[in-house]
């Protein structure tokens, strides 16, 4: 089920997407549901990483919270250069 949102955006921004939607070959209204989904999947990885390297929560929570597998989480965390807080019981608990 899809409901309506509406935005109140500059002008310029508007431009920009009606600009990228027409070199993706999109709608504008495709464009910015892309960029939405994109945007609040690397807000969610964003805002568990944050929390994990502060010690607010486990990384099985950061993996949730992220919505991603937690071998992904570790992946990305590696990739990023982000160290880890995990304990020899916490890497029994992956394995």
């Amino acid at each position: 089920m899809t409901k309506q949102m509406n935005l109140r955006l500059d002008e310029d921004l508007i431009k920009e997407f009606e600009e990228l939607a027409e070199q993706e070959n999109l709608d504008r209204s495709a464009l910015v549901r892309k960029i939405l989904i994109e945007g609040l999947q690397q807000e969610r990885l964003n805002f568990a990483l944050q929390k994990y390297m502060m010690k607010e929560i486990s990384i099985e929570r950061a993996s949730e919270i992220a919505r991603i597998p937690l071998h992904d989480l570790i992946l990305k965390m590696s990739q990023l250069g982000i160290p880890s807080n995990l304990t020899i019981e916490d890497f029994e608990k992956i394995l």
